[in-house]
């Protein structure tokens, strides 16, 4: 049997990712890149305005080197433009699709439209009671499941309009809880910056905690240091042999370890 011919060390790997990987021109954005595109443009005479990027025509684009190419950045689309995202084709403006699109009846009142010339700021003085027409639409849920209930103990046949109300109610309920994603959203975010606030301010007083430690294993040092005599011995030297000052210099370490690493 023919075995597979082994994998050469400049081979490819295989990409076992869900998503695509990047695009390999990113590699093609570093400082020095940026400087000698900055360069290019100085040499043309192409200045913007303070806060923006000034643009290149067609043929000063092609002027430049293909590695240079890639920091210029594309024109914006236009509002009517589509774009692709992993096969799927979409509008630059696509707006959220309603219950009527659908294909449901919308059963909550919907945002008033301000009339020609009004301000449409006004719009923010209105809000739904959203848990209100929550709790309606699953009791109305609930009386219409025992409706189908009876029409399937009398007539099985029949059961098409009660279905047919339960899904749109079912609809309306999911429309409304979609609703709540942009304050879902924002409680997510408030939830994160707070974990990490919590987390800075633990390494704060982690590093406050340990500084702590080292001062006051230093000091221990300062207390247990052999003071010199006037003949310019040390005190230990006259009372302690090697073996012993070499044990208490171990101690002492170990007893700066532990009081370091809180043990």
């Amino acid at each position: 049997m023919a075995q597979p011919p082994p994998q050469q060390p400049d081979d490819e790997p295989i990409n076992s990712s869900f998503f695509p990987l990047p695009p390999p021109f990113y590699k093609q954005f570093t400082t020095e890149n940026q400087k000698r595109l900055q360069d290019f443009k100085e040499a043309e005479g192409i200045y913007g305005e303070a806060d923006t990027s000034p643009s290149l025509s067609a043929d000063q684009i092609l002027k430049l080197p293909p590695e240079l190419r890639f920091l210029v950045p594309p024109e914006p689309p236009a509002e009517d433009n589509e774009f692709r995202v992993f096969g799927e084709t979409s509008l630059i403006n696509k707006a959220a699709p309603t219950l009527p699109d659908w294909g449901y009846e919308q059963l909550y009142p919907s945002p008033p439209t301000p009339a020609p010339g009004e301000d449409p700021s006004i719009q923010s003085e209105w809000s739904l009671n959203r848990a209100e027409y929550l709790q309606r639409l699953i009791r109305s849920i609930l009386l219409k499941f025992l409706e189908l209930l009876g029409v399937m103990s009398r007539d099985p046949t029949k059961w098409r309009d009660a279905m047919t109300d339960i899904g749109t109610m079912g609809a309306n309920m999911h429309a409304l809880i979609n609703e709540y994603r942009e304050h879902q959203m924002r409680e997510t975010l408030i939830l994160l910056m707070e974990d990490q606030l919590d987390k800075k301010r633990a390494e704060v007083d982690g590093v406050g905690k340990m500084k702590q430690k080292v001062e006051e294993t230093l000091a221990n040092f300062a207390k247990n240091v052999p003071r010199k005599l006037d003949n310019g011995e040390s005190e230990d030297d006259t009372t302690s042999s090697p073996e012993v000052k070499r044990k208490e210099i171990q101690r002492y370490m170990w007893q700066a370890m532990d009081e370091i690493l809180g043990q």
